[in-house]
């Protein structure tokens, strides 16, 4: 109970982090709607942004954390203050000069990858040109994003969980700056974006520097390729690149088969990504993030109940949120994209593309964050192998998927491949989870489960009746579009938490708990002020 009640506050804390820097991610794609539409500097900047961001999944919100946690705690057990500062140190200036490595090479061979990742941009004059320049522009990016996410590895292995999360925030307000200041001055907006996503990358490794001085850290030039934990950590993180990051690699796979669509196909893509992010960000990446600590310290102690308690609270928690945001997002598909995007450049057609693009995507949603939440287990007992054979697997399935779907379905057909395929890797996870380390406690994962789906489905039976009665159509005031989202989407909601209070589902009464006790260790505090 007290691993339940650490991992929920925490991922509390997390999750309110990241929602405000999802607001601001949203004001940030209406910004690119706005500007660049769903064509071709979309089209563009999205696939020269598609390596960047790649190399972020992997490494920020993925392996750095996976890979370093486990071997930071463990380190921690027998290791005065300075070495263990002596060790990260280290292991800070060989990574360093790693990702200026790796930001060489994507500099150096920028047009051989954009033929590859987007060989359908040929077709249209200048676009191929265009992405390689910008993919060349944010190459140091991936130099930023690697330093902040080893920032926030340290953090998070310390319990400091609110501040690290709270970075992407800053990325976010940098390219709406860029979006509304600098792209008038461009011949090109794309670049002036790009310039933006840039700059936001250096704020969010800075901006962490205070918070490890805080905890101790100092950043005295030294430098031992060989130190025993670097070793150790390296073995884990290469292979890890790839197994973490199925969700990334399969959305850059269909990136490629979506450059030979109809232009914007990318973008949509891309924008309907974006509101999928929204739950994966928010709930399933933070409560991941503070699962692999504790994870991660019952590997330590060799307490495969405290492990199996972590993991169960982080699934049955994770799916309270996913399932009623699946079939709210199948229900409102349209309702949401032509709300969020329909601005500017960003046409009705589409809306239409995008839309039917989140309706297969958002068929994945449970799956793939029940991924997430799952992952961390295997890296907390130093196992990378599984998830990069569950990851080749379902890489190799969305291909399949993708080869028979593309020509009946277009884009909409790439991505139900990618929401299939994760339920593959799912599957494989869950399965050699029990082989290998633990046996999941499925009889009350189940029973939570069983409720909480009876509550999503008549959560999304009241936001679509709520539609049908007060009304929704593309050409309306925007005022009118968004009145009417937001009470279909209040309306969901309710019914959601309502059914799911009669029919007791175990998750909404430990939220509710939670907050009454929140408020009950407050008020001392309130009259001690006062």
């Amino acid at each position: 109970m007290k691993e339940h009640k650490h991992v929920v506050k925490s991922a509390v804390r997390v999750g309110i982090a990241t929602t405000i820097s999802r607001i601001f991610g949203y004001v940030r794609d209406v910004c690119l709607a706005i500007v660049l539409g769903a064509g071709f500097g979309m089209d563009a900047f999205t696939i020269a942004f598609r390596i960047a961001n790649l190399f972020r999944r992997l490494v920020g919100e993925g392996a750095m954390s996976a890979c370093f946690v486990p071997v930071f705690v463990h380190y921690q057990k027998d290791h005065s203050k300075e070495e263990i500062w002596d060790f990260v140190r280290k292991f800070l200036y060989t990574f360093l000069m790693i990702l200026i490595g790796f930001a060489l090479i994507i500099i150096i061979f920028s047009p051989f990858l954009i033929q590859i990742i987007a060989p359908g941009f040929d077709k249209i004059e200048g676009k191929t040109a265009l992405t390689i320049f910008l993919n060349r522009l944010l190459a140091p990016y991936i130099v930023c994003i690697g330093l902040a996410s080893f920032f926030m590895a340290i953090l998070n292995s310390l319990k400091v969980f609110f501040i690290p999360a709270t970075m992407p925030i800053f990325f976010n307000v940098s390219v709406i700056v860029s979006a509304l200041v600098l792209s008038p001055l461009f011949k090109e907006p794309a670049v002036a974006i790009a310039i933006g996503a840039l700059i936001g990358g250096v704020l969010q490794w800075v901006l962490q520097l205070p918070s490890l001085k805080k905890q101790g850290m100092s950043f005295k030039p030294t430098w031992d390729l060989y130190h025993p934990q670097t070793i150790e950590t390296g073995k884990l993180l290469i292979p890890m690149l790839f197994g973490i990051s199925i969700v990334q690699i399969n959305l850059l796979v269909d990136s490629i088969f979506a450059s030979f669509l109809v232009q914007g196909s990318v973008s949509s893509l891309y924008y309907s990504d974006r509101v999928m992010e929204l739950v994966l960000g928010v709930f399933a990446i933070s409560l991941a993030t503070v699962t692999l600590p504790e994870l991660s310290r019952a590997a330590s102690e060799q307490d495969s109940k405290k492990a199996r308690s972590v993991l169960s609270t982080s699934l049955r928690l994770i799916l309270f949120i996913a399932l009623p945001a699946t079939i709210g997002l199948i229900a409102l598909d349209k309702e949401i994209i032509t709300t969020l995007f329909q601005y500017g450049k960003f046409s009705v057609s589409d809306a239409e593309r995008t839309s039917i693009t989140l309706l297969f995507f958002a068929i994945g949603l449970a799956s793939i964050s029940a991924a997430k939440v799952i992952i961390p287990a295997f890296y907390a007992y130093k196992n990378t192998k599984t998830p990069v054979w569950g990851a080749f697997l379902a890489l190799v399935s969305n291909i399949i998927f993708i080869l028979i779907l593309i020509k009946p379905m277009r884009v909409g057909g790439i991505a139900l491949a990618t929401s299939l395929a994760s339920f593959i890797n799912l599957g494989f996870l869950l399965w050699h989870l029990e082989k290998k380390h633990f046996k999941l406690p499925y009889a009350e994962i189940w029973s939570s489960l069983k409720k909480i789906t009876v509550c999503s489905l008549i959560m999304g039976v009241a936001s679509t009746l709520i539609i049908q009665i007060v009304g929704f159509s593309p050409d309306e005031f925007i005022g009118k579009r968004i009145f009417s989202l937001l009470l279909a989407i209040l309306v969901g909601v309710g019914a959601y938490l309502g059914s799911a209070y009669l029919l007791k589902v175990r998750e909404i009464h430990e939220l509710k708990e939670l907050i009454v006790e929140k408020i009950r260790n407050k008020k001392p505090e309130a009259r001690n002020k006062s």
